[in-house]
């Protein structure tokens, strides 16, 4: 076969997929830093005052006050609208007015597309099992602090009103937008936060070692509660990063997501009962803080207050079915409560193939988690016949496919040819990136080394290009003059010493994106310089085990955290980590985790890397993750192949205010969070 251009008839013998072509739209706006305080008029019948946290370059805290504007008028507490579900229940005294409900400052939600309507049932399907699923978590709200803006760059206001970042980074100011109440419509105040903090973060029975983000400088993070709404977070060493990535995004906290229900948990907690072990006896369990884990698990728990705007009213293996939360701290531009959709049913599948089969005779409204590119053409014949399209958002990712080869594997010969920048610029050479976007992408994403995104304040096109061209003869004279020779039949190079071939077995995890497909690709493509590859697919809980004992010479994953939210916040592969996704040296990784205490001393260039990731977590100097982007292209130390890629979304004709193009299907902004789901609505006219 012509290694040069692959026809689709080839890649269905390689990976037995068809799919048909579709264009990309894609947006991105220009990140933001830092934040302000702004004053904004929404307009509900009456003019209501709003405080809005925005990041503006260049300033590290609000700008000095002004002589104040008389206050708009607050709008009468009848001209708030709610769900008629809730209309009815207040009238037969079973919850307060809605006025009651909402704080005194409701956030005013951004409306993507119109006004919406009260009612419908939406319908998601999943393959997980937990109480949300796939697609209902990747869907719908979180009860982040602060929200993630559309261009994954800076935060916006949610449950905080405002808060104030030190000129230095190391502290925060949080503002509890006063009045949010938790779905059982007890008060959330700054005691919430409290409890998370000092009775289950420093708490070791139930977190022996807190957070890194809690212990930042080698110290716990000091919480100062100040009032019912105000609390302080100080730490040792400037943090800058806090706000957008551990308020605004919920890296590293998911499924405590910030805020607990103290008022809930305190009766399964030793502190505040002591007969807290035998209530965890009589539910099965050996010690109170494991019946405290449960409880406060959100994607286990139905039971458990929430602040997000759906609550679980039933759950089984097969289904969930959510309502509105009645006490959802969120309006529309017109006073309407949100969110406007009155049920959610999360379908849980057994399998893809369950999965899929549903999607196509059009069970679901909403599907996008479990999607595949490759099924495109599928899905949209599927879409076609049940009122739905396909809508494609930019996946977000700088990789979809990022190769590693381990630098610290078991044998010294490999590690010393895995070591050699040569060998990293040969295979990157050796991938046909222009046969791989038709193939698989059909032209619509872009062929690119493993680097930020193009939205990125750090991106530069010099990075995207470096040793992406197609270049089998520079690839083949980089291994030649690596001493790497051919063998008799000239099917494979061999390793230097042993003169064995050059044969390498490994696993990889087909998850999120076309990774089986793509390397059924590359494999092919570096046969031609003489690598042979032997992979197959295995479990993730398999991979993470044999990656921490080191035992695969190479792996692969997705390259995400490559937009500003999370850009060198974890460096992923931009160095080396000790992980079960970034392994292209894990001994080095634990040297520099333990602080020397553990692995192996890494060579000076790639402490270098390690510098200054520091200095950027420190300051997020642009000079130093320009050092990192430039290392990267210099040395390949991972091979990225297709970046930006589409992402499909099943979308029924009847549910409103979805983006067609959307921001970032992505774990660096949320997947639809940024697009706030909560607006959405079913037209049935």
């Amino acid at each position: 076969m012509d290694l040069k251009k692959h026809t689709r008839r080839d890649f269905l013998r390689l990976a037995g997929l068809s799919a048909a072509g579709v264009v990309v739209a894609a947006c991105a706006g220009e990140p933001e830093v830092v934040e302000k305080v702004v004053k904004e008029t929404v307009v509900v019948e009456k003019e209501v005052e709003k405080e809005v946290t925005v990041l503006v370059e260049g300033e590290a805290e609000a700008e000095p006050e002004v002589e104040a504007e008389p206050e708009a008028e607050v709008a009468p507490a009848s001209k708030y609208q709610e769900q008629p579900m809730f209309a009815e229940r207040v009238a037969a005294g079973e919850l307060p007015p809605v006025e009651e409900r909402l704080p005194e400052e409701p956030r005013v939600c951004e409306i993507m597309g119109e006004i919406g309507q009260y009612g419908g049932m939406l319908t998601v399907g999943t393959l997980s099992q937990n109480l949300y699923g796939d697609d209902h978590n990747m869907a719908m709200d979180r009860p982040t602090m602060l929200r993630i803006g559309h261009d994954g760059g800076h935060a916006t206001e949610h449950i905080l009103k405002s808060f104030e970042q030190s000129d230095d980074f190391t502290s925060v100011t949080a503002h509890i937008r006063k009045g949010v109440k938790w779905s059982d419509g007890e008060p959330l105040t700054s005691a919430d936060f409290q409890y998370y903090y000092e009775d289950m973060m420093l708490n070791e029975e139930i977190t022996p070692l807190p957070a890194s983000y809690f212990r930042w400088g080698g110290e716990v993070m000091k919480l100062d509660v100040i009032d019912d709404y105000t609390f302080k977070l100080t730490f040792a060493k400037p943090q800058p990063a806090f706000v957008l990535v551990n308020m605004a995004h919920w890296y590293g906290w998911w499924d405590d997501n910030q805020w607990v229900p103290a008022h809930y948990l305190k009766e399964f907690h030793i502190k505040y009962n002591d007969k807290a072990n035998d209530l965890a006896k009589a539910d099965g369990y050996d010690f109170w803080y494991q019946l405290h884990g449960y409880k406060n698990t959100r994607s286990q728990n139905p039971d458990r207050p929430r602040l997000e705007c759906w609550v679980c009213t039933s759950n089984s293996p097969q289904a969930s079915t959510w309502e509105p939360n009645p006490y959802y701290h969120a309006v529309d531009p017109e006073g309407k409560q949100l969110p406007y959709i009155s049920k959610v049913t999360c379908d849980k599948c057994a399998d893809l193939s369950v999965f899929d089969a549903k999607v196509l005779g059009g069970t679901y409204d909403f599907a996008a988690f479990q999607l595949r590119i490759l099924s495109y053409a599928t899905y949209a014949e599927g879409a076609a016949a049940s009122n739905a399209q396909m809508y494609l958002w930019q996946s977000g990712k700088g990789g979809e496919v990022v190769y590693n080869w381990n630098s610290n594997w078991t044998d010294p010969e490999w590690a010393e040819v895995f070591q050699d920048d040569r060998w990293h610029q040969a295979m990157s050479l050796a991938v046909n990136r222009a046969d791989i976007n038709n193939v698989i992408y059909f032209g619509n994403a872009t062929e690119t080394q493993y680097t930020v995104i193009p939205a990125s304040k750090y991106y530069k096109p010099e990075y995207s290009t470096a040793f992406a061209e197609f270049d089998l003869d520079r690839a083949n004279a980089l291994l030649d003059e690596m001493g790497l020779e051919w063998n008799a039949e000239k099917t494979h190079r061999l390793w230097p010493k042993s003169k064995q071939p050059i044969i390498i077995a490994w696993d990889l995890v087909e998850t999120e994106t076309p990774k089986g497909p793509i390397t059924e690709l590359v494999t092919e493509y570096w046969k031609a310089v003489g690598v042979e590859m032997q992979w197959k697919s295995i479990t993730r809980t398999l991979l993470t085990q044999k990656i921490a004992a080191n035992e695969e010479p190479m792996s692969l994953w997705h390259g995400d955290e490559t937009a500003d939210t999370l850009f060198l916040r974890r460096p992923k592969f931009f160095s080396p980590l000790d992980g079960d996704e970034s392994c292209w040296a894990p001994l080095w990784g634990r040297w520099y985790n333990t602080g020397g205490e553990q692995g192996e001393e890494p060579p000076q260039v790639i402490k270098d890397l390690y510098t200054w990731q520091d200095e950027f977590l420190l300051s997020e100097s642009p000079e130093a993750a320009d050092k990192t982007l430039a290392s990267e292209a210099e040395h390949v130390w991972t091979c990225g192949v297709i970046g930006n890629a589409p992402h499909p979304l099943f979308v029924r004709n009847t549910l409103m205010n979805v983006s067609k193009t959307g921001g970032y299907w992505t774990w660096d902004t949320g997947w639809t969070l940024t697009e706030f789901p909560e607006q959405w609505w079913i037209n049935e006219a």
